[in-house]
């Protein structure tokens, strides 16, 4: 708050004298015209951010993210809403709201609301004599947007902006001037190839840059004075010691246009996913030591923090916090096994680098997914390895079933001793994706199909690389079934001739075996719907109706207008 006029200068001096003038932003009892104003708007909504020593600018990620630097809302997966209570000295109180709703993971938009007053005090007038009693207020309501604009090959957040636009009031008695303002943020995340603690696993550094209050003055009578703009950079170290335990350290330094520099540096250990630990310091503090001090506690829904500052002789500021998580976010620890994906971003990251990391099971779980897509199969098993390493329970799953089946396939296929060999696998033609069907269908347990996807990758060119005709006589030997040489085919011939069969089959009044052969077919192509159909007539005849009915039903739902089929449903009830 600033005034032009003497008697707005006689009031502030009282509440300079009485409320210690908002403390650690304390102004001067009468401001010239020029110097800055709105102090309210440096007052620290959030106790975490406090409690470290107000080195948030690197570390935001939750809801208060709005006032210490709008991108890091980007990090929110799900909505939050947070408040906090500022009591401080001589009836001096700060309250703070925010709202933050995700669009999608990435792309975020909040709404807050700061408000800060002084109970009301004995007024003065321009000659010193005293008034009736007086009050003030300041308050800013702000809308926020974050996005996430580069992400790693595993779609994690490489680099966040954001930007907040905020309206302002400052009211003292009957007097008040209101001002227009934004900040904008941005937030670096740089995960290295290799730690410099090499027995602290998932390590991250942030660097990030916060530019706050750039706008209009706040106009008393006929004098402006302007907002109490700043510029922060800042830079954290995360890390998790001890497996699920969260170890942040962070550092600031703020240039403005009133407090010219301030550094601030803080910590914060949380641990067991319930308890954190805080403390910090924050250097050009007039009244006071600087050092911060604060804990926290996580629930499954809510978090709840409170920060101490001392302001020596003038007592103490107490800051509690409470933000609500409206919903499950995806854990962010190396032994959950899950962190939350960016879908609208740009790929920045090398994959090389990033498999380097030893973060999370899910990152190399997503790695070993993209790995076997690409026909990748000897990083797809290292990346599964990396994954058990982080969460052993994986292997009990259904991924622990893949890695063993990969592992077999690679060894047999002796894929480490030739690498040419996943050369040849992973090509771009049609005997090598074909091959790929066969691996991914044995991979998935689906050994059958695997068995009949290896006869077409070798009948795609029977005088090819040789790894395809091992292929084949591997999948014969892990599905203990035998060679059908006259089923070596291309895929396309190969359905023709098994549908061949299974025509020549019916009329032969072989149901069963007709039947077997449409049911391979549609392993082999599940788009055939005369494979259905013919399938159908087989278990028809066979009098299993259930089962036709079933092989009607898919061949309708590929040629839906099939007049035969359709009237065949409608004789037998059946639609």
């Amino acid at each position: 708050m600033a005034s032009g006029n003497t008697c707005i200068c006689g009031v502030r001096r009282a509440v300079i004298t009485a409320c210690a003038a908002l403390l650690c932003a304390a102004p001067a009892p009468a401001r010239a015209a020029g110097e800055a104003s709105g102090d309210f708007l440096k007052f620290a909504p959030g106790p975490r951010g406090t409690g470290m020593g107000e080195a948030y600018t690197a570390v935001a990620d939750d809801i208060y993210s709005s006032w210490w630097n709008p991108a890091g809302l980007a990090s929110l997966e799900v909505p939050e809403a947070g408040a906090t209570y500022n009591a401080s000295m001589e009836s001096v109180n700060h309250q703070y709201v925010s709202f933050a709703y995700p669009l999608r993971f990435g792309s975020v938009f909040a709404v807050s609301f700061t408000r800060l007053s002084v109970g009301a005090f004995q007024g003065y007038d321009a000659a010193g004599y005293k008034t009736a009693n007086v009050d003030a207020s300041d308050t800013a309501f702000a809308t926020s947007y974050a996005k996430t604009l580069l992400k790693d090959e595993i779609e994690r957040p490489v680099f966040n902006v954001g930007a907040t636009v905020k309206a302002i009031n400052s009211r003292l008695s009957d007097i008040s001037a209101s001002a227009a303002a934004f900040d904008v943020g941005a937030i670096y995340y740089l995960r290295p190839e290799h730690y410099w603690m090499t027995n602290v696993p998932g390590q991250e550094f942030r660097f990030a840059l916060a530019v706050k209050n750039v706008g209009s003055g706040l106009k008393y009578d006929k004098l402006t004075f302007p907002l109490p703009r700043s510029a922060t950079l800042g830079a954290a170290w995360i890390s998790h010691p001890l497996g699920a335990h969260t170890l942040t350290l962070a550092m600031d330094q703020t240039f403005s246009n009133d407090d010219k520099y301030v550094a601030a540096f803080g910590a914060e250990y949380f641990m067991f996913q319930l308890l954190s630990l805080r403390a910090g310091y924050k250097t050009g503090q007039d009244i006071g030591s600087g050092v911060r001090f604060g804990f926290g506690f996580r629930l499954s829904f809510a978090d709840l923090d409170y920060s101490m500052s001392p302001f020596g002789d003038l007592g103490a500021m107490h800051k509690i916090g409470i933000s609500a998580r409206f919903g499950a976010s995806k854990a962010a620890q190396p032994l959950a096994g899950a962190t939350a994906r960016v879908s609208g971003a740009a790929v920045a990251a090398p994959k090389e680098k990033i498999e380097q990391l030893a973060t999370f099971a899910a990152d190399y779980l997503t790695l070993a997914q993209k790995d076997l897509d690409a026909a990748r199969y000897l990083p797809a098993s290292g990346d599964l390895s990396k994954a058990f390493n982080l969460q052993p329970d994986l292997k009990n799953g259904v991924w622990g079933d893949k890695a063993a089946r990969l592992a077999q396939l690679t060894d047999k296929l002796r894929l480490k001793d030739n690498a040419s060999r996943e050369e040849v696998l992973s090509a771009d033609n049609d005997q090598a994706k074909t091959a790929h069907s066969a691996i991914v269908a044995y991979l998935e347990g689906n050994s059958h199909k695997a068995f009949l996807f290896a006869h077409a990758a070798l009948g795609a060119n029977p005088r090819g690389d040789s790894v395809f005709e091992e292929l084949l006589g591997l999948m014969a030997d892990l599905t203990h079934g035998a060679v059908r040489r006259d089923e070596i085919l291309p895929l396309d011939s190969l359905t023709r001739e098994k549908l061949k069969k299974a025509a020549q089959y019916f009329y032969a009044q072989r149901f069963d075996m007709a039947a077997g052969e449409c049911e391979e077919v549609t392993l082999l192509d599940p788009a055939n719907a005369m494979a259905w159909t013919r399938l159908g007539s087989a278990y028809y005849m066979m009098g299993d109706k259930t089962k036709a009915r079933s092989a009607y039903e898919a061949a309708l739902k590929l040629r839906p207008d099939d007049p035969v089929i359709n009237k065949f449903m409608e004789t037998q009830h059946w639609k």
